[in-house]
């Protein structure tokens, strides 16, 4: 159902609960006049934060959309972080969200959609996606690998670059990277893809996002699919929440995805973090890079994400001032792979606008990432996000001129 601006309600095939949670009589009035005549629910329930626990007894079959009223945070970050990863709840966080920190330790609860002034037409949208979210519940969604430099310059992009592209030629379902980094990404670049739709036409076109328009965005390098970097342009500002609502697509689509991140831990680079099947954190044996690693991995275990990083030391020389080992207790976390510095080989597959030799010592190193990318088989094969041509027509079959 269409309501104007762009925006396309959502109705689950499933019955879902409302649930508001609040010690604010107002609140559950203004939700309920906001969404009950626009979205179709089993039942409503007006919660108190006292009987919230209500809330903890639903059932795995159950799918309920949970509004959370954070006036009184205390109260209410324990119920979030109770029900937060339950993939039959949505839940959108009211009255908080307003500055950086609050974000992450909402983040860190599980809780993906805040509003920070209750609006209803806000209250509309992040409705729609609440319910669109819970509309997937139970879908097989991509393993998501995250690439982030430790400071620009590491070679993360490269990387990723070359990771997901031989992660394409073994994996069975067509693999996607992402250019997260929206200013200066350089995976584009690095595959001669320039010319083609990017990652800004993608999160400027999200409210009518569909297979075909995402056979048009995508550029496809064999099995990889590429929504790559645009031209370098600080003017454009995206909300976190584009990033997040182009990641659910994807991952609905794909067994694999790869992002590539800039590394500002910007709130959207903190949701894609978060949401990361494994993080690889790319840093160069350097003291200053260490140092920047160093704060980085202090910053993941506040985010409760060490378990999910591990190290990619590249630039790796035969006679290197420091161990590995050494390495490790400086920045805390473990290094998992060592790649060689090879300036000649990266500028010779660069200038072909092509994935790094596998026989080169760079190239086998970088293979064994992309091998432990590459999921295991799947009973469930996902069909082809980008359609071919032949796929836009309904074709009958043909009768056999014999047979008349």
């Amino acid at each position: 159902m269409s309501l104007g601006h762009g925006l396309t309600l959502n109705f689950p095939e499933d019955a879902v609960i409302l649930a508001t949670v609040s010690s604010e009589p107002g609140l559950h009035g203004d939700v309920r006049a906001a969404l009950d005549s626009r979205f179709r629910f089993e039942s409503v329930w007006d919660l108190s934060h006292d009987d919230s626990s209500r809330l903890l007894g639903l059932k795995a079959d159950q799918k309920c959309l949970v509004i959370i009223d954070f006036s009184n945070d205390a109260r209410a970050l324990p119920l979030a972080r109770a029900l937060g990863g339950r993939p039959n709840l949505s839940i959108v966080a009211v009255g908080t969200g307003g500055n950086r920190d609050e974000l992450l330790v909402l983040m860190q609860a599980g809780v993906r959609d805040v509003l920070p002034h209750l609006t209803s037409g806000d209250l509309v949208q992040a409705a729609n996606r609440g319910l669109g979210v819970l509309g997937t519940a139970g879908e097989v969604l991509a393993d998501l690998w995250a690439f982030v430099p430790a400071k620009p310059g590491c070679g993360a992009s490269t990387v990723a670059t070359n990771a997901a592209g031989m992660a394409a030629r073994v994996a069975d379902d067509p693999t996607l990277l992402l250019d997260f980094d929206i200013r200066l990404g350089v995976t584009t670049f690095l595959l001669k893809a320039e010319g083609t739709r990017n990652i800004v036409d993608a999160l400027q076109q999200l409210d009518r996002l569909d297979r075909d328009l995402w056979s048009v965005l995508v550029s496809q390098i064999g099995h990889l699919h590429l929504l790559g970097s645009g031209a370098a342009d600080l003017s454009q500002v995206f909300l976190a929440d584009q990033f997040r609502r182009l990641l659910d697509f994807a991952v609905r689509q794909y067994s694999l995805v790869a992002v590539d991140l800039p590394g500002t831990m910007e709130a959207h680079e903190c949701d894609t973090l978060l949401r990361a099947t494994r993080i690889l954190l790319v840093c160069t044996p350097d003291i200053g890079a260490l140092h920047v690693a160093r704060r980085k991995a202090q910053w993941f275990e506040e985010m409760a994400l060490t378990d999910k990083v591990s190290i990619v030391l590249n630039c790796v020389e035969r006679r290197s001032t420091l161990s590995v080992k050494e390495i490790e207790r400086i920045i805390h976390l473990p290094v998992r792979y060592l790649l060689p510095a090879a300036t000649k080989d990266i500028s010779a597959a660069v200038h072909k606008g092509d994935i790094l030799d596998q026989n080169c010592p760079l190239g086998k190193q970088i293979a064994t990432i992309a091998a432990d990318m590459v999921p295991a088989k799947s009973v469930i094969k996902k069909s082809s996000p980008v359609r071919r041509f032949v796929e836009y027509f309904s074709v009958s079959p043909a009768r056999d001129s014999r047979s008349a």
